[in-house]
């Protein structure tokens, strides 16, 4: 076993770490480098703060998961629909986000085309759900066998 293969996925997982407290600190980094702190903060502010923790916090898990399911990609008529359906958290969590930054700022109307590319994916998801669905059955089906032919 070479050296890469037994640190490979300690390496993976310490570097995905890392990106998530990154992605995690860094709203509340910048709020604290760029904001005055003079007077009060509106509450659209902290209601984007707070979204923009969790949204931090949903990225690296859920493309963690994305990531596991391609780097183990075994059964792809299975996984594919999966990994498309999976893709529907970074999606909205960055969707709803954008949205909230946008909606009371001079930008109000970007959060209207960004909500109607958030409802085509989830058309696309709710396809890719039932394709996955009649992969599985079809797949797991028991078939019983032809009954035998009629003796002549």
């Amino acid at each position: 076993m070479q050296l890469s293969e037994r640190f490979g996925g300690h390496v993976f997982t310490a570097l995905f770490c890392v990106s998530a407290l990154v992605l995690m600190g860094l709203p509340m980094a910048l709020w604290i480098f760029f904001d005055d702190f003079s007077g009060k903060l509106e509450p659209h502010t902290i209601a984007w703060l707070v979204a923009s923790c969790f949204v931090g916090v949903t990225l690296p898990i859920s493309l963690w998961e994305i990531v596991m399911h391609l780097r183990y990609l075994d059964q792809p008529l299975l996984q594919v629909p999966v990994i498309r359906v999976l893709w529907m958290v970074p999606i909205y969590a960055v969707d709803s986000w954008l949205a909230l930054r946008f909606s009371l700022t001079q930008y109000k109307d970007i959060s209207i085309y960004i909500n109607t590319a958030r409802e085509c994916y989830e058309a696309f998801v709710v396809y890719n759900f039932l394709v996955f669905l009649a992969r599985y059955v079809a797949l797991t089906a028991k078939v019983p066998p032809p009954p035998p032919p009629p003796p002549l």
